[in-house]
């Protein structure tokens, strides 16, 4: 570095060093080791691994010794995220690598998310990665994980497995495991309506809706249940439905309950309609179908105005497709985010931008004249 440059770095504190390591992925932060004493004495404080995202892909793998430190910091870590491709056996492997040494080494960690490539095929189910989880849920007494996200993964969870994820992690309150398996879906609903029993600080669920039943909501609306914050469905193959008073009873008993809804590309339009009630809080709303979305569009507009943060569609373009889209933006003054497949008018661009203040990402792409 410049000497000006350099002077910078050594008269900034400690403190502002670690809030600044703190934000960089596990990578960078084995690179700024090696800068200088001064960064490496930063980076050896815990507070800069409580939340760490590790990629297990080409070029951060790259580095051989880069898992081989990890050891070093790993008692740090209460808050993991692992990235892979999951279709290449060497970054399997390494994951594989990493939830090991949290089984020997880490008792202090309480999250645990795993991020496979949405561009990549579903097609392989991880049983090795699957393995190495097995025995994370087995230590019993040495790790607590309080929060697990296998929402973007192609694992195939069992029954067993679950049940050993709820009765091995007590103060479990965020389960997300309404995930893409290659193979079909064979969690029982009574399954979940144990996890719920065993698991009384569980606030946030997120399962297919197949396994949802009379038991998992008798489990939700027990008196004793403490307050539930988020219900994320994923629905695909939908044979049955929940009926219009069960989310009312649900509502009044947990008034702060939000719910996400995801559509599979294969399920008609029919399906969708009967799925969604008037009476449902919705914060998120994901439709994987490309289909006529005008009508959908409008329903979302006039019943879930009040609570809807995010909605991700397919569609083709049209005028009609404008029209409703500006007046989603007119009353839906919560969203956060917003992302549409199609080309819309700079109108509906301008909507969004003036009347949802809290919006943070969006996907509007503007028509092309020609």
């Amino acid at each position: 570095m410049s000497t000006p440059t350099q002077d910078f770095w050594n008269y900034i504190p400690e403190e502002l060093l670690v809030h600044i390591f703190s934000y960089l992925p596990f990578e960078d932060r084995h690179t700024a080791f090696s800068v200088c004493k001064r960064w490496a004495a930063a980076l050896c404080i815990g507070s800069v691994w409580s939340s760490t995202e590790i990629s297990c892909n080409p070029r951060e793998m790259s580095q051989p010794c880069l898992l081989q430190s990890l050891h070093l910091f790993l008692r740090h870590i209460k808050h993991l995220k692992i990235l892979l491709d999951q279709t290449r056996q060497l970054y399997r492997r390494n994951v594989t690598r990493i939830l090991d040494m949290l089984t020997w080494q880490n008792q202090n960690v309480q999250a645990l998310s795993i991020v496979c490539s949405e561009n990549k095929p579903f097609f392989y189910s991880c049983p090795d990665i699957m393995q190495s989880f097995r025995k994370i849920c087995g230590n019993t007494g040495k790790i607590d994980l309080q929060y697990i996200d296998f929402r973007k993964t192609p694992f195939t969870l069992d029954n067993g497995l679950v049940r050993r994820i709820a009765t091995s992690n007590p103060n479990l309150h965020t389960l997300l495991i309404n995930n893409h398996p290659p193979r079909l879906i064979i969690l029982r609903p009574k399954t979940i309506a144990e996890v719920l029993r065993v698991c009384p600080k569980l606030s946030a669920l997120g399962v297919h809706h197949a396994t949802l039943s009379e038991g998992v909501f008798r489990e939700l609306l027990k008196p004793s249940r403490g307050p539930f914050r988020f219900l994320d469905i994923f629905c695909e193959g939908v044979e049955r439905y929940i009926p219009e008073g069960v989310w009312s009873a649900l509502t009044e008993k947990h008034p702060q309950l939000r719910v996400g809804l995801e559509f599979g590309p294969l399920v008609p339009t029919w399906k969708m309609s009967r799925i969604l009630l008037p009476n449902i809080p919705v914060a998120t709303l994901r439709f994987n179908c490309r289909t006529y979305m005008v009508q959908l569009i409008r329903f979302v507009t006039a019943n879930y105005s009040r609570t809807l943060e995010r909605l991700i569609f397919y569609s083709a373009a049209s005028g009609e497709l404008n029209d409703s889209l500006i007046e989603l933006a007119k009353r839906c003054v919560h969203l956060k985010e917003i992302h549409c497949s199609c080309a819309v008018s700079q109108a509906v661009i301008d909507a969004f931008l003036l009347y949802c203040p809290g919006l943070i990402r969006y996907t509007l792409s503007k028509f092309s004249p020609f």
